[in-house]
């Protein structure tokens, strides 16, 4: 089920469900096809699932790609018309099965799920900016620049585009024409927001995605070292048992040499059954 080429046939049955469901936004005589193309692709969806069902059992919930996949397969199969045809909208969702069918882009995804304790910290502290900035802007400007400080709401919505420095210009000029020394403001509220906090918020977000990818490093670091250290224990077994047969070998060989000295004579000595010395009996002399 985790193989190459089942992923990739399934990652283009998720890009052609995708280009379906754009191109049936245009009507047209080629509709009726599309919606019968669409129902293959879904066929091809709850066959994938029912597969992994089998294969993986209890292990496929253990995964939440595998709950938003099947919670996908499963609003696809609820017919769109009637009390249910608000889910018609729901199929949008078939397109983020891309990410799914894509293991780098889990990784983002996971790494920015990890990363919204830190980020909640960092935007708390860009919101708390934002309100007092907000409050401090109205009741510097609220008299001569109504338009865009009269009250709170809308004093809130000029300091978030002004973080966007989108049309910020405008916003500026028209308040310099009544207050000269407002430029020291908007230039600090400027700098301390788009370009401090919101750069904060950015770095959190990398430095999590740097963890989720080194983690994954990590863990493939220790397989292979799991495999060399496997591979240098059995080369030290090896390397053991070659010692034992040399050792072997070289006892065999003493214990042998060792018997051929017992069963060997030594040189200008006598046999074990002959006498020798004042024991042995005289021979008779030659006349």
């Amino acid at each position: 089920m985790e193989s190459r080429w089942f992923s990739n046939v399934m990652f283009m049955v998720i890009l052609v469900n995708a280009v379906i469901l754009g191109w049936s936004t245009y009507g047209g005589s080629a509709l009726p096809y599309l919606l019968g193309i669409e129902r293959i692709t879904i066929g091809l969806f709850v066959v994938e699932m029912a597969l992994k069902l089998y294969a993986w059992r209890g292990r496929f919930w253990k995964d939440y790609w595998n709950w938003f996949d099947f919670i996908v397969v499963v609003i696809s199969l609820v017919p769109a018309t009637g009390p249910f045809s608000v889910l018609r909208i729901l199929r949008v969702l078939r397109v983020f099965r891309m990410i799914t069918a894509v293991p780098q882009m889990r990784q983002i995804i996971g790494a920015l799920f990890k990363a919204v304790p830190g980020m909640g910290t960092v935007i708390g502290l860009l919101l708390i900016f934002i309100y007092a900035s907000a409050i401090l802007a109205h009741q510097l400007f609220a008299e001569t620049v109504p338009e865009y400080f009269g009250n709170l709401g809308t004093t809130l919505y000029t300091m978030f585009q002004l973080i966007t420095t989108e049309d910020w210009p405008d916003v500026s000029d028209a308040v310099l024409e009544q207050h000269p020394y407002a430029w020291i403001f908007f230039v600090l509220y400027i700098v301390l927001t788009a370009f401090v906090l919101l750069n904060l918020v950015i770095g959190v977000i990398v430095t999590s995605m740097e963890q989720e990818f080194n983690a994954g490093r990590w863990e493939e670091d220790q397989e292979l070292e799991l495999i060399q250290h496997k591979e240098v224990l059995k080369r030290i077994a090896e390397l053991g048992s070659q010692v034992e047969r040399l050792e072997g070998l070289l006892r065999q060989e003493r214990t042998g040499g060792s018997e051929e000295l017992a069963t060997t004579s030594v040189p200008g000595g006598s046999g074990p059954d002959e006498p020798n010395g004042p024991d042995r009996p005289d021979t008779p002399a030659e006349t």
